[in-house]
């Protein structure tokens, strides 16, 4: 059987400007209706594109065409060798054609376009954040064996000397990790030139703070009488309907359908873990009560159920990929803002946002008696020792509560 066309071709990724208005050259492939792009490393504004597309180009732009055309070659060629084409085979037979040749840049954009792909984009600004890092630390063209202990070392002292918290450092750094990991994969980079682990550079991992309310605190929460009617009421409602519901992430209320509801339950999977976890999907019941009812009967929209639309108007039903995970966005910032003030107000000692929700129900679950594998069981949690990080370092208080144990003679 005859194996479809695949196309190749040199493309500006107009999806990214960069700075002084250009954008990324992505070599583009299509095969059966599906294109992925991949980094070049070149950048054009809108007028060098047309200088170097026409019959006149000279100079610099000359060498540009000259590089593209090369790069186009090499594509072609390696696709012509793969019978049946496929993309994963493709990216490991192209990179590995060229070792140390691929940059940092090029394997973060590479990524970050598989990642928007499979519509992850707030892991893509992760990966996004960590590039722009790397690359105000060291600028120009660095290359995937240039990353090194001393590279990593060195980063993390210019973060910290920057204002920057260790914490911050060791969310960049397991990003770049997870690059290194494809590159070996894909057989860029030699497994012994790997930076990371025992002997080599540790990724730090950040002192646990206080993330989570106690009972007496959630109770002042629960009692607060706010303007009927203004952003406050939404704000608290929306706070306590994660609360009681598992710690719910904002991303899963925002995708509840009716559906998902039932007289006494609400069952979903977490978006989070959804792609994830395809071959063993996590489902999370919570235990519907009085007070849930309640807030669902506030804000719920009925006009939903006859087509089983989402049950809060904070998404649409035609909101897709980039456009729904910014209007999720806004509105974890309109609740957590409020929410903010709220705490101030009440003069709780930490942030109350929406993830303090989702630390307090857990927090608060186990305190109560309920055993760690419940906690992970409601949470979705792939691994107990997930859960148990929850539980670290969250109370003094109750901590020194403990230790009075040890003289009470």
């Amino acid at each position: 059987m005859k194996q479809a066309k695949v196309h190749v071709k040199i493309v500006p990724d107009i999806r990214r400007i960069k700075t002084a208005s250009k954008y990324p050259l992505k070599l583009r492939i299509t095969f059966k209706g599906s294109r992925k792009y991949y980094a070049t490393g070149l950048d054009v504004s809108d007028a060098q594109w047309e200088i170097i597309n026409s019959p006149e180009v000279k100079g610099k732009f000359q060498k540009i065409r000259i590089e593209m055309a090369e790069i186009e070659k090499k594509a072609l060629d390696c696709v012509g060798r793969i019978v049946p084409f496929s993309f994963s085979i493709f990216e490991r037979e192209f990179f590995r054609a060229s070792p140390g040749e691929q940059t940092l840049e090029i394997a973060y954009d590479n990524y970050i376009a598989e990642l928007c792909a499979n519509e992850q984009f707030g892991s893509a600004n992760s990966y996004r954040n960590s590039m722009s890092a790397l690359k105000h630390f060291r600028p120009g063209k660095v290359r995937l064996e240039d990353v090194t202990k001393e590279f990593l070392n060195d980063f993390e002292k210019w973060m910290i000397e920057k204002g920057r918290s260790i914490s911050t450092v060791g969310i960049y750094l397991r990003t770049l990790r997870t690059i290194f990991n494809n590159a070996i994969a894909q057989g860029v980079v030699r497994p012994e030139l790997y930076p990371f682990g025992r002997r080599k550079y540790v990724i730090p991992t950040g002192r646990n703070m206080k993330r989570a309310l106690n009972i007496d605190q959630i109770r002042q929460i629960f009692q607060y009488k706010p303007e009927p009617g203004s952003s406050l009421e939404k704000a608290k409602d929306f706070w306590m309907f994660s609360y009681l519901c598992n710690g719910m992430n904002i991303a899963d209320i925002a995708r509840l359908r009716w559906s998902n509801v039932s007289a006494e339950t609400i069952s979903f999977q977490r978006e989070k873990t959804k792609r994830t976890r395809r071959d063993n999907p996590i489902t999370i019941t919570v235990i519907r009560n009085n007070q849930i009812n309640g807030l669902i009967e506030k804000w719920g929209r009925a006009e939903t159920k006859s087509y089983n639309g989402y049950i809060f108007d904070i998404l649409d039903i035609t909101d897709q990929g980039e456009p729904a995970r910014l209007k999720v966005q806004l509105f974890i910032h309109f609740v957590n803002d409020w929410m903010k003030g709220l705490g101030k107000e009440l003069e709780f000692d930490l942030n109350l946002t929406t993830y303090v929700a989702r630390h307090s129900f857990a927090t608060i679950l186990v305190r109560s008696g309920a055993p760690l594998a419940l906690a992970k069981q409601t949470l979705g949690h792939a691994s107990i020792a997930t859960t148990e990080k929850y539980f670290a370092g969250f109370d003094l208080a109750a901590q020194a509560q403990y230790t009075k144990a040890l003289v009470n003679f």
